[in-house]
């Protein structure tokens, strides 16, 4: 009983440690006020979100989300005011005790959209994990139907996106807004728009190239607000039609990919290079970034490469004999060439 117990708990440490880290983090940030506003952010803003994740993880999704899609967009809906109106509701009540630490702005909207974003965010995470488990448990299934296993990973690949990205955008938006910084509103309303692409524009097929380039170009401007100084990015644009249709998220992987190994927020030699171009008999892409050189040896989990592999499968799904995709890792440089033909 006690050895299940331990096993239990070890299995989802890095789950517990993600909660213990947030929690900290808040703390740090409302302790730069006082260590009272610190800890009554901290005790207030993470079991919000530990909440949300908990209840969508374990009773929505299970019960709701494969049988009925009304019920489950209702409970979290209603999940989610309800919890946006408790965290407005107790900073009030902190400020009326607290008067000197309320900020400049008095109005209720702003707090009331930012719980509101850091439940999405929640929601999006426990989302996220359930749908990666219930993959993982039918992968052997699938492994005897090769048709369904490349559309059960296509679907997979729609509704995925970084947990830790979102959590470190949410940070940085929290990060700015304390200090004043007068583009916390835009980059709110840019992750809204990064959330609002993967929730509904790809739920298509295909989507315009557009709308994939503009999430790129989001992407890295998060990535870039880990660091005060400019990272070496570079996204060179050249001339494309905007209306091409293109298999969501099948460019994001290979960034994302990109800025996940070259360490690029640490590693100040570090790069990452994108390139789209497009002709009428071709599209082409191109992303490379260097690898630290303590990560040359790959390690298991760089070997497996998930993302890739499921990108492969795509391409042979909705592009096959009309595409070209050629990588390669020499010299520690990670290079991703891409061409889709009409």
């Amino acid at each position: 009983m006690i050895f299940s117990k331990f096993a239990y708990w070890f299995k989802n440490l890095p789950t517990y440690a993600i909660w213990i880290v947030l929690f900290l983090f808040y703390f740090t940030i409302g302790a730069q006020l006082s260590l009272v506003r610190g800890l009554v952010l901290a005790a207030v803003l993470t079991p919000i979100q530990f909440t949300v994740y908990t209840l969508n993880l374990k009773r929505f999704m299970p019960r709701f989300y494969d049988y009925d899609k009304k019920k489950f967009r209702l409970s979290n809906t209603v999940l989610i005011l309800v919890l946006a109106t408790y965290g407005v509701l107790m900073e009030n009540i902190f400020f009326h005790f607290y008067p000197e630490l309320r900020p400049p702005h008095k109005g209720l909207i702003f707090p009331f959209i930012f719980y509101i974003i850091l439940c999405l965010v929640a929601f999006w995470v426990s989302m996220t994990k359930y749908l990666i488990e219930k993959q993982e448990k039918t992968n052997i299934e699938l492994e005897t139907l090769k048709r369904g296993k490349a559309e059960s990973e296509l679907k997979f690949l729609k509704t995925q996106i970084n947990p830790h990205f979102l959590f470190n955008a949410l940070n940085n938006i929290y990060s700015m807004a304390y200090t004043g910084d007068k583009s916390a509103p835009e980059k709110i309303t840019m992750l809204s728009d990064m959330l609002r692409y993967v929730l509904y524009d790809c739920e298509s097929d295909y989507i315009s190239l557009y709308k994939e380039v503009d999430y790129i170009n989001s992407f890295m401007e998060f990535q870039q607000l880990k660091t005060e100084n400019r990272q070496n990015i570079h996204f060179n644009i050249g001339s494309y039609d905007e209306n091409y249709q293109i298999a969501p998220m099948l460019l994001v992987t290979f960034v994302e990919n990109g800025f996940k190994h070259s360490k690029i927020e640490k590693d100040k030699k570090g790069f990452v290079n994108i390139t789209i171009s497009q002709t009428p008999e071709k599209f082409y892409f191109f992303v490379e970034n260097s690898i630290p050189v303590e990560a040359a040896v790959p390690t298991p989990e760089t070997k497996r490469g998930i993302g890739i592999e499921n990108a492969k499968n795509r391409l042979n799904l909705l592009y096959p004999k009309k595409h070209r995709l050629e990588i390669s890792n020499h010299n520690n440089i990670y290079k991703v060439e891409l061409e889709l033909y009409k």
